[in-house]
């Protein structure tokens, strides 16, 4: 019987959720931006950029992670 590596379960989900963010960032930045008056431009600006950058970095580290231990796994 084969056991099952939940771990490339995560990294998946990981990349997964990390690529929905980065393309989720420009209408979550639009959403921040509605909420909070006054600073609309600056706030929605810096909510796209760092949801954005929080996305990138999550699906690289999950995917480099993931090919890492296939590759050692092999």
């Amino acid at each position: 019987m084969k056991t099952i590596d939940f771990s490339f379960y995560i990294l998946t989900y990981n990349f997964v959720i990390g690529v929905l963010l980065m393309l989720a960032s420009e209408k979550i930045g639009a959403y921040a931006g509605y909420f909070t008056g006054s600073y609309k431009q600056g706030i929605s600006r810096a909510t796209r950029i760092g949801i954005f950058t929080f996305g990138a970095c999550a699906a690289l580290i999950s995917f480099g992670v993931y090919i890492a231990s296939y590759v050692l796994k092999l």
